[in-house]
């Protein structure tokens, strides 16, 4: 499943965000240098969603905070894991 994110690097804490309208933020502590945050962001993602690395796929926003990330999980998973995130900060 394909989900469209913000990420915002050079945070004080690491913190998953589903807003009312369904948007995903992310903020992480790595510095967006020589493709820290992207590697760090997916390790995130890891714990987030309790899988592999390998299972997630950065699409697009490769130097861009606007990212497309594709998770190797089934769409109900998914979906009740970002219901769980909805509203937590």
């Amino acid at each position: 499943m394909i989900l469209n994110i913000t990420v915002k690097p050079n945070s004080k804490v690491d913190q998953f965000i589903v807003d009312q309208e369904n948007k995903i933020k992310v903020k992480i502590k790595a510095p967006a240098k020589e493709g820290k945050a992207n590697k760090y962001l997916i390790s995130y993602l890891s714990e987030i969603f309790d899988i592999p690395q390998s299972y997630i796929q950065l699409l697009s926003g490769l130097n861009a905070s606007h990212k497309r990330i594709n998770l190797l999980v089934e769409e109900k998973y998914l979906l009740n894991i970002l219901e769980k995130q909805k509203g937590i900060k």
